[in-house]
């Protein structure tokens, strides 16, 4: 029998021509094939790529479905791939606690997140506003799946049994339990560096100390007086550093990270009247030439997927925004060898920083030099 994903057109977001990356994988084609879940309304999460909203519409045009995830891109993915296989539209959501008022679904689908935080905050929440008993599915790939996965279903949810692996991916079967995990709503550490509270939601980037990167990023920030960007903000560290040190400096603060972005407004809260917040795919929509300065510490994945064309992204977008005689400043591991792109792009670049891992650099925009 064909698959449903096998009837789908389906691309990853931003599509890139030559990119031999897929928007799904087997744990999507295994939950749509095998959720085994009643007629009824079904609330799909972190759905990556939209495989799973795209073939539940497919299979089922009159199913309600509400669709949740934290990613900008993603919900672009989702619009960019239903549009494409001339798809109705979904109920769509940032976070989980934006279906508070729905009615009750015939069941829940979960792909498996990288971030296991997130994964136990939204079962609390499931568990905490819905009947015990509603079934709950979880897919994902043999290898994706941690070893403290097993322990946490059987936690927060009963009746739990794995599916039989099919192409090395694997579901887990079970139903809402109404138990709690205990984890707290937020993770909040103190941050030396900048003298006060931080606080990340569930998908927030971090942990509880200052990333490595972010820290000599810290130890090398720019003057600026006008106005500058903080590309992928995560929690606001750097917003909040640039913040007080830059006190006639007007601030966007950008991140695809729904969760991301909440925890940098709480967190620079006492600086939000100098602050723009956005919800983004990089700097999509933003005015070229608009800035003086761009500060970046671009991630190297898409979610299980080394890559570096989000770097790319990031620095073009950049690029464009930056007045001319604008800096952008960014820190990465120096395996990856931002200095080639940057110089590619903006025609060359300053070292301002290194250590044995990471490296500060610098490009300013050219008016001679063109998009690479």
């Amino acid at each position: 029998m064909t698959s449903f994903i096998e009837q789908l057109s389906l691309e990853r977001f931003p599509p890139m021509a030559d990119s031999q990356l897929q928007a799904w994988d087997a744990a999507d084609e295994l939950l749509l094939d095998q959720h085994q879940l009643g007629e009824g309304a079904i609330w799909i999460l972190n759905d990556h790529f939209g495989a799973l909203g795209c073939g539940l519409r497919l299979a089922d045009n009159d199913r309600p479905l509400y669709w949740v995830n934290d990613s900008f891109v993603a919900h672009q993915a989702l619009a960019h791939n239903l549009e494409q296989n001339t798809l109705e539209p979904l109920e769509c959501q940032q976070q989980i606690e934006q279906l508070q008022g729905v009615d009750a679904p015939a069941g829940i689908i979960i792909k498996l997140p990288r971030n296991l935080k997130l994964l136990s905050n939204q079962l609390d929440w499931l568990n905490a506003h819905l009947p015990a008993g509603t079934p709950v599915v979880i897919g994902a790939r043999q290898r994706d799946m941690p070893s403290t996965l097993p322990e946490l279903t059987r936690q927060l949810l009963d009746d739990t049994r794995p599916s039989r692996a099919i192409k090395k991916a694997r579901l887990i079967y079970g139903v809402l339990s109404g138990r709690q995990s205990g984890q707290a709503e937020l993770t909040s550490w103190h941050c030396a560096e900048l003298g006060q509270t931080i606080h990340n939601l569930a998908n927030t980037y971090g942990g509880k100390q200052l990333d490595i990167g972010a820290r000599l990023l810290l130890e090398n920030l720019p003057k600026c007086n006008g106005e500058m960007i903080d590309l992928g903000c995560g929690n606001g560290v750097l917003t909040i550093a640039m913040a007080k040190a830059n006190p006639d400096c007007q601030i966007i603060a950008t991140d695809e990270s729904w969760h991301g972005l909440e925890a940098c407004k709480l967190n620079s809260e006492a600086y939000s009247d100098r602050i723009d917040y956005q919800w983004n795919d990089c700097l999509s929509g933003v005015e070229g030439g608009s800035v003086d300065l761009v500060l970046c510490n671009p991630p190297f994945h898409q979610q299980q997927a080394v890559t570096d064309h989000i770097a790319w992204q990031m620095f073009r977008d950049a690029k464009r925004v930056l007045k001319t005689g604008g800096k952008l400043r960014i820190v990465g591991n120096r395996h990856l060898a931002y200095h080639i792109k940057l110089t590619r792009l903006f025609g060359g670049c300053e070292t301002i920083a290194a250590n044995a891992k990471f490296v500060v650099l610098e490009a300013q925009k050219r008016r001679q030099v063109s998009d690479y």
